[in-house]
């Protein structure tokens, strides 16, 4: 894991962590939907406001914040919304770095498992498990995505070196011949 892996996967650990003491205090349980919706609010607004280009970690951080709450708010497990943790697997991983999906499957995990969202029902452990299923496609999908990002890269790269040889070599009089 390289630095800014390490660095973006302790603040959404940390940003899951502090989702988890809301949700585990009942009085402040009651207004999960509404820090969300605050939460998505500020999102937008700071998107046109400030304009920052790095604003990935912010967004990434938002959204494992409003996942997890929504999900914990709307009956944990078996909430009809908990499809979005599978696509925040894949957000995280597109956005960010591959590694991350894996550690926040676990994370969520556990998130679920200690928020008291895992009943002794046998389909609340397989929906679970269904993180494990989902991660590879998740961790191959971001890696996928980092290769091509990286080859259009160095495409752009190559592409302007050789704009620069055919400036320098190639005569002035529009010929394509240097001879």
């Amino acid at each position: 894991m390289t630095g800014d892996s390490i660095k973006h996967t302790l603040f959404l650990l940390t940003a899951l962590f502090l989702t988890f003491l809301w949700v585990d205090n009942h009085e402040l349980a009651n207004y999960s939907l509404q820090l969300t919706a605050a939460l998505v609010i500020f999102l937008v607004f700071a998107n046109k406001i400030f304009r920052i280009p790095s604003f990935l970690l912010t967004e990434s951080t938002i959204s494992v914040i409003s996942v997890a709450l929504i999900t914990s708010a709307t009956g944990g497990l078996s909430s009809p919304f908990f499809f979005l943790n599978h696509f925040l697997l894949f957000e995280l991983s597109l956005l960010l770095e591959p590694q991350i999906s894996i550690t926040l499957t676990l994370s969520l995990m556990i998130f679920y498992l200690f928020a008291g969202q895992v009943g002794p029902n046998i389909n609340n452990f397989i929906i679970l498990l269904s993180f494990i299923f989902i991660t590879p496609l998740a961790y191959l999908t971001g890696k996928i995505y980092q290769k091509v990002k990286k080859e259009k890269k160095e495409i752009k790269n190559l592409s302007n070196k050789i704009e620069v040889l055919e400036e320098n070599f190639l005569p002035a009089n529009g010929s394509s011949r240097p001879f």
